[in-house]
């Protein structure tokens, strides 16, 4: 039986989640720097309009609680996916952001709905019950 290869910690295992999290917060700076409301960037669920929320409505936060209740967790949870999870990890975010996007826009409540959270959680339960 072949021994089970170490992970290497490399520097995007730090750089991706933390450029991640800037983006986050470089949205909401400039939301609030320049007087934007970027909410409409939101899935709103059932609507043409609203698939383009499923991309963008990750990025978008409705205050700083908000902001920090996604950032650390989504922190945390990214360095982890980059750091066991080598082969896969661009795949593993990419249905992750996809999939909580979908299904947000199949069975939410008719309501614009912003932020990483379904991200979040997709990665928690990713981490959790594939380890």
């Amino acid at each position: 039986m072949k021994p089970l290869k170490e992970p290497i910690f490399t520097v995007q295992v730090i750089i991706v989640p933390l450029s991640t999290c800037f983006l986050l917060w470089l949205v909401y700076w400039f939301e609030i720097r320049f007087g934007f409301n970027l909410n409409f960037l939101g899935i709103y669920p059932r609507t043409v309009t609203g698939l383009q929320g499923i991309l963008f409505g990750p990025l978008v936060h409705s205050s700083l609680k908000h902001l920090w209740s996604n950032t650390l967790p989504l922190f945390v949870l990214l360095t982890s996916l980059w750091y066991f999870y080598k082969s896969i990890r661009w795949r593993v975010l990419v249905i992750g952001i996809l999939t909580t996007g979908v299904l947000t826009w199949l069975i939410a409540r008719p309501s614009l709905h912003i932020g990483a959270s379904g991200l979040v959680y997709f990665l928690c339960s990713f981490l959790f019950f594939k380890g």
